[in-house]
């Protein structure tokens, strides 16, 4: 079984099947217009060092540079197939183009490759004479993993991490490997921790755009079960380097029949 969170491309796939924007057409000549269509080309070759370059100053910044841009499309295994402008919105000083996308990518809940269409906004604005490219809403820098550990028959799996300027997402699967029925409980004492000394608490909040309700609830989990969901822990720190001997302690779980409920920590590395 597979029970699915709220994962990679959820806000793509939001805007996927909300109605369809009001938007006029794509300006023919404008230079608004140029910028897109090699913003979106560059994504599509995978040539994401030309894609950072069209970006505004805002978002240079707020990536770091190519490395991290690219890392946040890596991390999910992102293609992008087609592309190609159906409207837009605004004027000369602001527009917002709606590109619709073919794409695809890898559900970290079931490690297989899934197509995606989707309509999705990007924003140009002017700077210094010249139109930038606004295309927010991604973490500044993520790594794909296969890090797994386990106790008492529960097998703990981080998929990827995803650093945002105030949280670190951690997407996990959890999978029952053991006989009866086993609760997780990751909201109890669940801490992520890196080799530097920083120790970072769970975000417990009933947004659930940023909590994991089912995680925040607990899960009981029978035999071969298993669940992927995002844990997100709460930072002001912005991390240059995304390896730092990261490690994510899960607690409590307590399985059927057991003396006492129990931790699983697993050590994270990323990918290759």
């Amino acid at each position: 079984m597979i029970a699915r969170a709220s994962l990679a491309f959820a806000a793509v796939a939001t805007v996927a099947a909300a109605p369809a924007p009001a938007y006029g057409p794509v300006p023919r000549t404008s230079p608004q217009t140029a910028v897109v269509q090699r913003y979106v080309d560059a994504l599509r070759e995978a040539r994401f060092d030309r894609a950072f370059a069209l970006l505004s100053a805002d978002e240079r910044a707020y990536f770091g540079d190519a490395a991290a841009f690219r890392s946040v499309f890596a991390a999910d295994g992102f293609t992008l197939t087609s592309a190609a402008l159906a409207g837009a919105r605004g004027d000369d000083r602001a527009r917002v183009f709606f590109v619709r996308e073919n794409a695809s990518y890898v559900d970290h809940a079931d490690d297989a490759r899934h197509s995606l269409e989707a309509t999705v906004p990007i924003g140009v604005v002017m700077q210094h004479g010249a139109p930038r490219i606004k295309d927010p809403g991604k973490p500044y820098r993520a790594f794909a993993s296969s890090s797994a550990a386990y106790g008492s028959g529960l097998r703990v799996t981080v998929k990827k991490v995803d650093f945002y300027p105030d949280r670190i997402d951690v997407v996990v699967t959890f999978t029952n490997v053991g006989d009866g029925f086993v609760t997780v409980l990751p909201y109890g004492r669940s801490v992520l921790r890196d080799g530097r000394g920083g120790v970072y608490r769970l975000i417990a909040t009933k947004d659930w755009n940023v909590t994991d309700k089912r995680l925040y609830e607990g899960i009981p989990l029978a035999p071969d079960a298993r669940y992927t969901g995002s844990m997100a822990f709460a930072t002001a720190a912005r991390f240059r380097d995304a390896d730092r001997g990261w490690t994510l302690t899960v607690a409590p779980a307590l399985r059927d029949g057991g003396d006492r409920p129990f931790s699983v920590a697993v050590a994270i590395r990323p990918l290759g």
